[in-house]
């Protein structure tokens, strides 16, 4: 991925420079093809003055003109004489014939031969003024008979018609790419002549060729320098990623206890902090299903090692002590109905935990649920010397939740007082109404919960008196004994988005306070 981001980055670069160098080209010809526009019409402008005599010499020369130039022939014959007299027929390789005439020293045009040559080192282009039919008269470099009639070119047509306009196109003296400008030179309404100037590409193009190549170079350099930013960024990136890859690897093969250095405060930061939030609760999840097992493991093998004892006692016994063998069989009798309690009180947490069962729906009147659970345990608190009193009222505020869930979670809390309630104590069930939830209260008279515990009297198989829980719990309890018992209530009551909480007076008893949410 970052290779691609990188890859359209250079191109984009290469892209931007290459537009950035044309725009650069282009404004660089516009502007030379301006200032030789306007170098042409100042020229035109100084030769316009009716005061500097230039009118006069073209006059003179469109006078000589009509009388040495009348045909074709009569010039071809001059130009063969002229070149005969200087010996350079002779092997054949005379000069191609000129359009324009050569001017003999009689006609010479001083004045404007010296405005050609005074705006030549001004502009730095070459001059030509040339008469209103593109006969050449003056030029700044070459001499007059070399030079071709003008008339047909565009920017010379366009002068001679009043406007101007530029021309690029070979020279046909040099063959060399030249842009072209030409302004009408004119009195009034009359157009006496036109100046052009000249320049090559190649001196035209000059600087905004070095400007362009250092564009190039500009852009090399900042495609390098940006590649191996971008590697560096790459790397960088990567380089968290390939830690947080080798800590998943290592995870998924047990290694629980690697953790991802968080070294930074963006996305993979976050993620890093993620990552080692995750691994974090699957160990303490791990932690607690081994805890789980072994608890499990230890509850189960207690009632099954006495009930093999018993067993063996029994056989050995045989009719010889028939009041011995009745107490153990009796023993054995309790010892499997533990089991039966620990395997229901196992199976219906691991339900509660799947989240198999739908949320409430349909909202429900507490109170009957209550009365009803204080009914059921009323006879066991009685026959441990145990007062149980519900003073709940006939109605109460409708909440959405299971009833039977509810019904089961209470007998559980209620058997929890009645166990640790000893002879004489009390137990109590109350409800209340705060603010926006209805709350349910099971209080009772125990020596309450030692502050040590109470951080994990939730926690599966965590017994505050596991002695006492234990022969307890085999005798007026209808729990397992196991310590599932709360671990039970609290998944009741959270499935019906309510919430438990214990309020616990050292010494004096201990409050379980349940609260659902009130149907609005």
């Amino acid at each position: 991925m970052a290779i691609a981001y990188g890859g359209a980055f250079l191109l984009i670069l290469a892209l931007l420079t290459f537009w950035l160098g044309r725009a650069v080209y282009n404004t660089y010809l516009d502007a030379a093809e301006h200032d030789l526009e306007v170098a042409a019409f100042l020229a035109a402008n100084a030769l316009e003055d009716p005061l500097s005599g230039y009118a006069t010499e073209f006059e003179q020369y469109q006078r000589w003109e009509a009388e040495h130039a009348s045909s074709d022939d009569n010039h071809k014959s001059r130009y063969d004489e002229r070149y005969q007299d200087e010996g350079e027929k002779e092997d054949g390789d005379a000069p191609p014939l000129p359009t324009s005439l050569p001017l003999p020293p009689d006609i010479a045009l001083p004045r404007l031969q010296g405005v050609a040559n005074v705006y030549a080192n001004d502009s730095g282009a070459r001059v030509t003024i040339l008469d209103k039919k593109g006969h050449p008269v003056a030029d700044s470099q070459y001499a007059i008979h070399q030079i071709a009639v003008q008339r047909d070119y565009p920017e010379i047509r366009t002068a001679l018609a009043g406007a101007e306009v530029t021309d690029m196109r070979a020279d046909p003296l040099t063959g060399a790419p030249t842009l072209f400008a030409a302004a009408p030179i004119q009195q009034g309404s009359e157009i006496l002549g036109v100046v052009q100037l000249s320049k090559p590409m190649q001196v035209v193009a000059a600087k905004a060729s070095e400007l362009v190549l250092t564009i190039l170079l500009a852009g090399i350099v900042a495609v390098l320098a940006s590649t191996l930013l971008a590697v560096w960024i790459s790397r960088q990136l990567v380089r968290p990623v390939l830690r947080l890859e080798q800590a998943a690897l290592a995870a998924a093969q047990g290694d629980l206890a690697h953790q991802v250095p968080v070294q930074s405060s963006d996305e993979l930061g976050a993620l890093a902090r993620a990552f080692n939030f995750m691994v974090g609760e699957v160990r303490t999840m791990l932690d607690q299903q081994r805890a789980f097992v072994a608890n499990a493991s230890h509850e189960l093998r207690t009632p099954l090692t006495n009930i093999k004892l018993r067993i063996e006692a029994v056989r050995s016994l045989g009719d010889e002590a028939p009041d011995l063998s009745a107490r153990y069989l009796a023993e054995i009798e309790s010892e499997a109905d533990r089991l039966a309690r620990l395997a229901n009180a196992l199976l219906d947490l691991s339900h509660l935990e799947s989240g198999l069962a739908p949320p409430p729906e349909t909202v429900a009147d507490l109170a009957p649920v209550l009365h009803n659970a204080g009914a059921i345990l009323q006879l066991r608190a009685q026959a441990v010397s145990v007062t149980l009193a519900v003073t709940a009222p006939d109605s109460l505020p409708v909440v959405k939740v299971h009833l039977e869930q509810i019904e089961e979670a209470i007998l559980n809390l209620l058997d929890n007082a009645i166990k640790y309630t000893p002879p004489g104590g009390k137990v109590k069930l109350s409800t209340a109404v705060d603010g926006r939830h209805l709350l349910v209260r099971v209080t009772d008279t125990g020596a309450g919960v030692p502050p040590e515990d109470l951080p994990y009297i939730f926690d599966r198989f965590y017994r505050a008196d596991k002695v006492r829980s234990r022969v307890t719990g085999g005798r007026n309890s209808m729990g397992s004994g196991a310590g599932l018992g709360l671990s039970i209530v609290k998944e009741l009551i959270e499935q019906n988005h309510g919430r438990v909480v214990v309020e616990n007076t050292s010494g004096r008893g201990t409050t379980f306070v349940v609260s659902f949410p009130l149907v609005a």
